[in-house]
């Protein structure tokens, strides 16, 4: 199942004033609304797996989110 949630405000807060720091990809997610979609997992919003082996995974991305933000989507269209 697929969600949608704001980013938390301190990750939203280092995309305005860092603009080369690890959420700096977060930006090409956000909607028009400002919600990142993708899946939940732990209060975060992932992309989906690009590469996975024994030692590690490697997501499209990963995102913070303001849990009381967080709303299903649907089903898994992918």
């Amino acid at each position: 199942m697929k969600f949608k949630a704001k980013p938390k405000l301190s990750a939203m807060q280092q995309l305005e004033e860092e603009p080369f720091n690890e959420f700096d990809l977060i930006k090409d997610y956000l909607d028009e609304e400002g919600y990142v979609h993708g899946y939940y997992v732990d209060g975060y919003i992932v992309g989906k797996m690009i590469e996975a082996n024994e030692e590690y995974c490697d997501l499209e991305f990963w995102c913070p989110i303001d849990k009381s933000t967080l709303a299903a989507i649907g089903g898994d269209d992918d």
